[in-house]
């Protein structure tokens, strides 16, 4: 199996702490280790793994290098630096090119796409689906989709078909971000999941389900590794979501029972911190009088919060972010 980890986003939803400058992927706020390399980690004794591939911006090559030698990644890990940013869909095209022209992949061979900023527990039982997955003989795209465990505004759903075949659903639908109505309907019926931005396909598969979804995306495709990398500037800016995966009819979705966050938003970063007696969470020199059910991240500076409950409190060198729980 060969893996693309995308690891180009400018990260600007947990803003101020994550900047386009260095963005949320990077960004070691849960422990000491960014999310960009828990995710490398997930794969470090995965031994049907045969290729990494990160894809990134051209800005962040210094950062993703060093990060990857402070973890002493055991496996050779190969890079792609986007020349311009142009979204999920062009970036996956290159990587696939890549493996096609420059490695000389099979196009039977599996390949794995995942983001580098998802928090996904516990590693064995994710290594575990893709072990099954792998010994699959699969001629669409497969999806992953999470199990809910609350009605969630914050993701885009897929709606699962009542047809399974082996391990897959049959997808019926993808739906965007719903209100919290919608969440609910959902969560209870039992037949939708969150779409977890994690997918698998062969080249084969990504070849033939371009050129009937995408043709102009498919012309690009016909073209060398060397050109669509000179001429990635002329790429459409679209998401590998509206370009392919929601116009395409050979999907199946391989619904996930584990814990999983995209971080988007300092409500999730709060939901997987560990709290206090009073269900704060904190990091810098905080000092917290009658406050409840709050996030302050601060840095030097002592920040004392007095008889307030349910707030967002960022610190940062050069900004202060502050929002009541909920709406961040």
């Amino acid at each position: 199996m060969q893996i693309i980890i995308l690891a180009g986003g400018s990260g600007t939803r947990l803003w101020p702490l994550s900047q386009q400058n260095i963005p949320k992927q990077f960004l070691k706020f849960l422990d000491n280790e960014s999310l960009f390399q828990k995710t490398l980690n997930r794969f470090k004794n995965c031994d049907l793994v045969k290729d990494i591939l990160v894809i990134t911006n051209k800005n962040y090559e210094k950062i993703s290098k060093k990060q990857i030698q402070e973890i002493a990644f055991p496996k050779d890990i190969k890079f792609l630096f986007e020349p311009d940013r142009r979204n999920t869909a062009p970036a996956i095209l290159l990587g696939i090119k890549y493996f096609k022209e420059i490695l000389n992949i099979n196009e039977n061979e599996k390949i794995l796409i995942l983001p580098s900023d998802h928090l996904i527990s516990p590693n064995e039982k994710f290594l575990s689906y893709l072990n099954e997955i792998n010994n699959e003989n699969i001629d669409s795209i497969i999806t992953f989709g999470i199990t809910p465990t609350k009605a969630a505004t914050e993701y885009g759903y897929i709606k699962i078909s009542k047809q399974k075949k082996s391990i897959f659903f049959e997808v019926e639908k993808f739906v965007e971000k719903p209100i919290l109505k919608k969440a609910l309907e959902f969560l209870n019926s039992k037949n939708y999941l969150w779409n977890s931005g994690i997918f698998i396909f062969t080249e084969k598969v990504f070849n033939r389900e371009l050129q009937k979804s995408n043709k102009e995306l498919y012309n690009f495709y016909l073209k060398s590794f060397e050109e669509c990398f000179s001429n990635f500037k002329d790429f459409p800016n679209i998401s590998i979501d509206y370009a392919l995966l929601e116009k395409t009819k050979n999907i199946r979705v391989c619904p996930l029972e584990i814990s999983w966050s995209d971080l988007g938003s300092w409500d999730s970063i709060y939901d997987v911190l560990k709290k206090d007696e009073n269900f704060n969470v904190f990091k810098g020199n905080v000092k917290f009088i009658n406050t409840k059910n709050s996030l302050i991240f601060g840095g030097k500076k002592l920040i004392t919060t007095s008889g307030v409950e349910d707030i967002i409190f960022i610190e940062t060198d050069d900004a202060i972010f502050i929002s009541k729980r909920g709406l961040s």
